[in-house]
């Protein structure tokens, strides 16, 4: 796989916030992970194909310690992934949290490239 991009999507949030929009052009995955001193926090990948509607959707995300396909967004610190071939835009939401901050780290890649 070859890395597009790393970056730290969210940095020690203690409220909701949203990340700015990651401007998708050559990667199909994205590699996550979530960190901080939260006792609670539920976090969303999203991603948006048609930018003129504006309308987000949040992305199934696998968990790589369980291999369980979350759909409800990410409530525990891990390793995440998830697919974005064809996504256009992807942004990080974190629609809570609380007991500490949150953080996450993103890298975006390109499967196909070694």
């Amino acid at each position: 796989m070859r890395t597009i991009a790393n970056m730290m999507m969210i940095d020690a949030a203690t409220s909701a916030t949203t990340s700015s929009a990651f401007v998708n052009n050559s990667c199909d995955v994205l590699g996550l992970q979530v960190t901080g001193t939260f006792t609670s926090a539920t976090v969303y990948v999203q991603g948006i194909v048609n930018t003129d509607s504006n309308t987000w959707v949040n992305l199934a995300v696998l968990d790589l310690n369980s291999f369980g396909l979350t759909e409800n967004g990410i409530t525990a610190k891990g390793v995440y992934e998830a697919g974005i071939e064809g996504v256009l835009q992807v942004r990080i939401n974190v629609s809570a949290v609380s007991g500490g901050n949150v953080s996450v780290y993103c890298k975006f890649g390109d499967s196909s490239a070694s």
